[in-house]
Formats: structure tokens, C-alpha cells, sequence
């Protein structure tokens, strides 16, 4: 899949693309998780603040983006309240 990847802490004053778009592999849902193939995704203030260093991930490389609309592609074994589609 195609994912925008934090790869170091920056000055988004002096670099305006922080984010490299990479091919990653997919992620496989745990027993309990959902897999979302995600329609739009938003970088929150803590992102912003994540990429200038204010409170830095704890690694690197980073998908940043929580903030998801989506549809349920795959569910875990005990993720039964979903359904994908």
C-alpha cells in the first residue's frame, strides 16, 4: 500500500514536505483490530508537533494520521461487532 512515512523530526519552516510517499506492506489486523482501507485521512496539532520534535514519536519511520474515514476491509478473529464492506 501507498502510505505518507515520517522519516525524521524537522523545521516545517524550512521543509514544507516531511512526509515521503512510500510503498509499505500491509498491515494484517490483530484478534482484536479492524483493517481499514482508509477514503481520507487529517494530520492533527500533535502530528504537526510530532514532525517538529515538540513531542517526538517514540521511532521512526512513522505513518502519521489517525484521524481516518474508512471502510472495514478485514477484522481479527474476535473483532464480530464489524463486518467488512
Amino acid at each position: 500500500m501507498k502510505a505518507m512515512v515520517m522519516t525524521k523530526v524537522c523545521d516545517l519552516r524550512l521543509d514544507k514536505n516531511p512526509l515521503d510517499l512510500r510503498e509499505v506492506s500491509d498491515p494484517k489486523p490483530g484478534d482484536d483490530e479492524l483493517l481499514l482501507k482508509v477514503r481520507a485521512c487529517a494530520v492533527c496539532h500533535t502530528e504537526l508537533d510530532e514532525i517538529e520534535g515538540r513531542t517526538p514519536p517514540p521511532r521512526l519511520p512513522v505513518v502519521p494520521g489517525h484521524q481516518v474515514v474508512g471502510v472495514v476491509e478485514t477484522t481479527g478473529r474476535a473483532a464480530v461487532k464489524f463486518k467488512p464492506g
